[in-house]
């Protein structure tokens, strides 16, 4: 098949797919878009409330999720347990749809950028705080970085930043948006107004020549002064590789999971959850190389 009939294709096939759309509303309809009983009742799921009376001689930490997370699921069961060694934690569901709100990190980064940036500078006000930390995962690592780096005056109230797996090259999605250049540039445009038109443009915005990675690239430097960035990868993590996450910057520590923990394995999805991964984070937060916790495998997806 020549490129030219590959492409005509994929326009058949995204032009069959939008076409559809209508036939399927009543069904949409049918679909119930509250939380599922089943998350409300699992006890993974739930954050700790944003406590603004907390005080900690520690900077308070504000824990950012990945895509289509929450702040009730991700980074929360890490929140606790930073919560009981005297953390005081902050988290928000940022880039989430009016329908349904429960969903978050899928709206224009940009938006979720300057949401996230007023949410900084509540949890400074509100704690009396002269400077905040950021963890984040995933979406949530790379708005950790990008906040500091588009959004006025948050670089000066920042102190350490902890990224786990951030895309600031570009997050490939286990190599599939190698096929949104298989018309070239035409086809790769024509992917993202799509995507833009399922409701997820941060899906496209952290791909290859997406407008949050293209904004890393251009910018002389992404590390801004006086913030601390520790970013921590995986050697087994497929959908966001570390030659994906490394920031190569003066000042900024680029950490393997498997330095410290050889046999770990852990996937991208698992470093939410993995202590071998909470004593790293732990560890950039305090700077200290103190064994916190354990080693141990953490999920391999």
């Amino acid at each position: 098949m020549t490129i030219g009939s590959q492409f005509t294709a994929l326009l058949a096939a995204c032009s069959a797919g939008i076409s559809a759309l209508p036939s399927q509303i009543a069904n949409v309809r049918d679909l119930s878009l509250d939380i599922p009983s089943a998350l409300l009742t699992n006890k993974l799921y739930g954050a700790p409330a944003n406590n603004f009376s907390c005080q900690s001689s520690r900077n308070p930490v504000v824990m950012l999720h990945g895509l289509s997370a929450s702040r009730e699921v991700d980074l929360n069961l890490l929140q606790y347990e930073l919560n009981s060694r005297g953390y005081c934690t902050f988290s928000l569901t940022y880039g989430a749809h009016p329908v349904p709100s429960w969903i978050g990190g899928l709206d224009d980064m940009q938006k979720s950028a300057g949401q996230i940036a007023d949410f900084v500078r509540e949890v400074q006000r509100g704690t009396g705080a002269a400077k905040v930390d950021l963890v984040g995962h995933s979406e949530g690592a790379v708005q950790s970085v990008y906040v500091p780096l588009t959004q006025a005056g948050i670089a000066g109230i920042v102190e350490h930043v902890v990224a786990l797996a951030p895309a600031i090259h570009g997050a490939t999605y286990f190599g599939f948006t190698d096929l949104w250049y298989i018309g070239g540039d035409v086809t790769r445009a024509l992917v993202g107004k799509i995507i833009d038109l399922v409701g997820c443009p941060a899906c496209e915005q952290l791909a290859p020549d997406g407008l949050v990675t293209d904004q890393f690239a251009a910018a002389k430097k992404i590390v801004q002064d006086g913030n601390k960035v520790t970013v921590v990868m995986s050697k087994s993590d497929t959908l966001v590789p570390p030659a994906v996450s490394m920031i190569d910057e003066p000042g900024v520590k680029n950490v393997y999971v498997q330095t410290t923990c050889p046999d770990d394995e852990v996937g991208h999805a698992g470093l939410a959850w993995d202590k071998s991964v909470w004593r790293l984070i732990v560890n950039a937060l305090e700077e200290t190389d103190e064994e916190v916790y354990p080693c141990e495998k953490g999920l391999p997806f």
